[in-house]
């Protein structure tokens, strides 16, 4: 029985790090471990004798990529405690700008970070030299999520 194990210990462009482990046994894949581990970063300290005013500022620079999400949550938190609820417009509102996020993070992925992978470039600089009208189609789609982020939260990251 021939088995192989492929060890990825380190894993770019996911979000955080990650590490990869797949067991290949008479050439099936027998198992596959996807592992994103982030060292601790402690903004929970950052936020201890602070206003509560200040939590969604502070945790939306836990990630540059998708800071709404981290605010956002720090928001419902605030809300949860103080027995607020929120509906209509704002609910409507948030959740627009949440899709702005979202498009300009997945545009990012997809065409910056693994585009180049799968095409066989080192990054998407590399890759706009071949593929230029793509580089420029992500540029604009990326444009647009930053741009709901601004009309709607009033500056697309932070």
């Amino acid at each position: 029985m021939a088995r192989k194990t492929i060890k990825v210990d380190y894993l770019a462009r996911v979000e955080g790090e990650g590490a990869f482990k797949v067991v290949v046994r008479d050439g099936a894949v027998r198992k596959a471990e996807l592992r994103i581990f982030e060292p601790p970063r402690f903004f929970e300290a950052f936020l201890r004798g602070r206003s509560y005013m200040e939590a969604s500022d502070i945790t939306a620079r836990i990630c540059g990529i998708c800071p709404v999400a981290y605010q956002m949550c720090a928001v419902h938190s605030m809300e949860k405690i103080l027995g607020i609820e929120v509906g209509g417009a704002l609910r409507e509102l948030r959740r627009l700008l949440y899709c702005g996020e979202w498009i300009e993070s997945h545009v990012l992925h997809v065409y910056m970070l693994h585009a180049p992978d799968f095409l066989g470039y080192d990054s998407a600089i590399h890759m706009a030299k071949d593929h230029g009208d793509l580089v420029r189609t992500a540029l604009r789609l990326k444009k647009i999520g930053n741009d709901i982020m601004t009309m709607v939260g009033g500056r697309e990251i932070h």
